[in-house]
């Protein structure tokens, strides 16, 4: 019951460190003068992946790999089957073309890379390495395009004549700088959703440690399941706002972007904290299923560009079939 209820009680300050640390650096990020694109490329990426950054992180330091790489793999396949799926089913998202064609198949690539590093049972500090250069990779490239590609497509407007500026311009500026919070307002958000985040991911190992004790399942299995899905809660609740609104390729960008920041920062992190030593039942038990689960999207989404409620509805029926299945053949401890 203690172990329970530490598990429920940790999701909170989960939650709300990763919304404080995402408002804060997003705040202090237009304070410096740095635009939009590159806040919600960066800033907000970092903020709805942040829970898993700092579980499997702890869970590296505690040599406990089963935990960090099942937390990781739960929640690439939880983002897709469980977030896409109930997305779908509130409203059928829309999906650009180059959504799928563009960023899903890096996250395939980047997962057949993660099988090919663990061929020998570990992930190890090179390996690591290997993965948090290739996200920063993605990510400097992706900036790159996303500017041009603004650049392209956003016509100058006509230079506005000087009484236009006094007399609207100006003053609309500087009510949108003062609705920010200053410099040290940021910063003291920023530490608390920092504190609030590493606390929750402790909290959050020793429920989950303790209900994976009394329900005689491996660490990995609950790892997986239970702490995926509480770690995947801020996309989740960004995915659902942007399917109700219609924001489709918010929505779909929000999954596939976090995965690629869980495949490449995240686990790259935990590798670089301490080498993983994978168990080949691992690999095959959870890796496999999260490459599935980003392969099935695609043919989805290219469906009339748009994922139907009928393949959210298949997509969430996959994604229990996936958790019954892991938890009916777990082995006992």
């Amino acid at each position: 019951m203690r172990d329970t209820l530490l598990f429920v009680f940790a999701l909170v300050p989960l939650t709300l460190g990763a919304d404080w640390l995402v408002r804060g650096a997003a705040a202090l990020a237009q304070r410096l003068g740095v635009s939009p694109l590159v806040v919600g490329l960066t800033v907000v990426a970092f903020g709805t992946s942040a829970p898993e950054l700092f579980v499997s992180a702890s869970a590296a330091l505690d040599g406990d790999a089963g935990f960090a790489v099942g937390n990781v793999m739960g929640s690439t396949a939880a983002n897709v089957g469980l977030i896409v799926g109930i997305g779908a089913l509130i409203r059928p998202i829309v999906v650009h073309h180059r959504v799928i064609v563009r960023e899903t198949p890096l996250v395939i690539f980047v997962l057949s890379l993660v099988m090919a590093l663990s061929l020998n049972d570990a992930l190890g500090r090179l390996d690591g390495f290997v993965l948090v250069s290739g996200w920063s990779l993605y990510l400097f490239f992706l900036l790159r395009w996303e500017r041009s590609e603004v650049r392209r497509s956003e016509p100058q407007p006509p230079r506005p004549a000087a009484s236009e500026t006094e007399s609207a311009g100006e003053p609309e500026a500087d009510n949108a700088e003062t609705d920010l919070p200053g410099p040290w307002g940021s910063l003291l958000r920023i530490g608390l959703g920092m504190t609030l985040l590493y606390f929750g991911a402790e909290w959050l190992l020793e429920g989950g440690k303790g209900i994976a004790v009394a329900l005689r399942l491996p660490e990995a299995v609950v790892a997986a399941t239970m702490i995926a899905v509480g770690t995947s809660l801020p996309e989740l609740a960004s995915t659902l706002v942007a399917a109700y609104r219609r924001m489709g390729d918010i929505a779909i960008g929000n999954v596939i972007g976090s995965n690629v920041f869980n495949l490449g920062l995240v686990l790259g992190t935990a590798a670089l904290l301490r080498p993983l030593v994978l168990d080949p039942s691992i690999v095959i038990g959870y890796v496999l299923p999260a490459l599935a689960f980003s392969i099935i999207l695609i043919p989805l989404a290219l469906h009339r560009g748009t994922v139907q409620r009928w393949e959210g509805a298949l997509l969430l029926l996959l994604y229990l079939g996936y958790i019954v299945s892991l938890i009916a053949f777990a082995p006992s401890t």
